[in-house]
């Protein structure tokens, strides 16, 4: 497979530009379909978020160059694509069974995204025509999984946010998802996943012959080693905490997903577009909400405590964030000539929240109320969404790069200062005992 150049770009937000715009006589136009039946949108789902999984582990892992740099960041997008194809392909059998709306909404309430809690639900609702030895490793590697990843959100950012009670008061706590660095053997890493997969696929299906990728593998969600260029190193000491390595994974996934329908729709290969257009978009849009978080938890000079509310008030509201980080971007761009985009990247932050408020609508066909996200179809532009997305996401980084020259600079100002305080504290002392 070619490997593209372009995975970081130069592409800068446009005043005016809409989100959603689409030229009827464009060859990317991808089309979203209102759900006639969600037992069956889920399943397209779950076969929409896999293969976007495989197509970029593929990438990585084959790539005739390996990069150590992807291995070690792509992981947590590839993380989060293979862990949430087996979500909604769990919910799709769950929903074969579960009819009523009320008892849809009971189920996806009380479940919410524990593949382990989906798995139990939807073994003693379904009359699963599964092997016992299937089950059984699945049920392991589904209970060992939910230790890293209960929540769905241990992929999508570097830590969760704590409420701890002391003798005092209480107060949040940063919690890194990984404390300790760890060498993860990306090939069965992604094995494994692909192996639960198959199952639920047959059970999906109501396939009666047996899976067999999970045969020669431990049901177990992380194992380390494994070859060199093969392994995913995460959890470095100094940058546990930092959301560098997600945005750069989320980001590059994206554009890279972009440019392979790019380049098979220009081949005449139109159905790749209508699988990938959803999770390129999630990427995308996951990649906006951790830039800003990036600006406002690591460069902004409020105190932790104030940080982790906000970020906990804002959830996923991208219009929120940046409500929050603009008198900041104003001060710092205000001897500088970016102060034209300010309006251009609230326009665009208005755009995606207004599409997009809780995050859920790239990857979920409905909400827990049962409400469909898109009651019509749709066409978008992949490309003209893409790069929407993408200029967004290279203006923020611009401004945190600002940030970190700016705190740079004042960095070395005060110490500088310290330093000549020092010298004259030591002159005066000097003088006062007669020297």
């Amino acid at each position: 497979m070619d490997v593209p150049y372009n995975l970081i770009s130069t592409i800068s937000p446009i005043k005016g530009k809409k989100i959603d715009k689409v030229d009827k006589h464009s060859k990317y136009v991808v089309r979203v379909f209102a759900p006639t039946d969600l037992v069956e949108t889920l399943y397209k789902y779950a076969e929409n978020f896999y293969e976007a999984a495989h197509i970029i582990t593929k990438f990585i892992l084959y790539a005739e160059h390996p990069d150590i740099g992807k291995l070690d960041t792509y992981f947590f997008a590839i993380a989060f694509l293979y862990r949430h194809c087996m979500e909604v392909g769990l919910k799709a059998i769950g929903f074969q069974y579960i009819k009523s709306t009320e008892e849809r909404r009971r189920f996806v309430k009380e479940t919410r995204h524990n593949l382990s809690a989906i798995f139990d639900e939807i073994v003693n609702k379904s009359d699963t025509i599964r092997p016992d030895k299937e089950l059984e490793w699945l049920k392991k590697y589904f209970d060992d999984l939910s230790k890293t990843d209960k929540e769905s959100d241990s992929f999508r950012y570097p830590f969760h946010i704590a409420w701890e009670l002391d003798e005092w008061e209480g107060k949040f706590a940063i919690k890194p998802i990984f404390n300790d660095q760890i060498h993860i053997d990306l090939m069965k890493f992604a094995n494994k996943f692909e192996a639960a997969y198959e199952i639920i696929k047959k059970w999906y299906l109501k396939e009666s012959d047996d899976a067999d990728e999970w045969k020669e593998l431990e049901p177990v969600f992380i194992e380390t080693g494994g070859y060199y260029y093969a392994q995913s190193v995460v959890g470095y000491k100094y940058t546990k905490a930092e959301f560098y390595p997600y945005t750069k994974a989320y980001l590059e996934t994206a554009n890279y997903l972009k440019w392979y329908m790019k380049k098979e729709t220009d081949l005449d290969n139109l159905e790749c577009k209508d699988r990938f257009f959803l999770p390129m978009c999630y990427l995308y849009r996951n990649c906006v909400e951790l830039s800003l978080k990036t600006i406002w938890f690591e460069k902004t000079g409020e105190d932790v405590q104030t940080k982790c509310k906000l970020m906990l008030d804002k959830k996923h509201s991208i219009e929120g964030m940046w409500k929050n980080i603009k008198p900041y971007v104003l001060e710092y761009s205000k001897n500088t000539d970016e102060q034209e985009y300010i309006e251009v990247i609230e326009d665009y932050c208005k755009q995606i929240q207004k599409m997009d408020s809780d995050a859920n609508k790239f990857r979920y066909p409905m909400a827990n109320t049962m409400q469909v996200y898109f009651p019509q179809n749709k066409r978008f532009d992949f490309m003209n969404m893409g790069d929407f997305f993408e200029a967004l996401n290279n203006i923020l980084d611009g401004i945190d790069s600002e940030f970190n020259s700016m705190n740079e600079i004042k960095a070395e100002m005060e110490a500088e200062y310290r330093a000549e305080m020092a010298v004259e504290y030591y002159a005066e002392m000097m003088a006062e005992n007669g020297y």
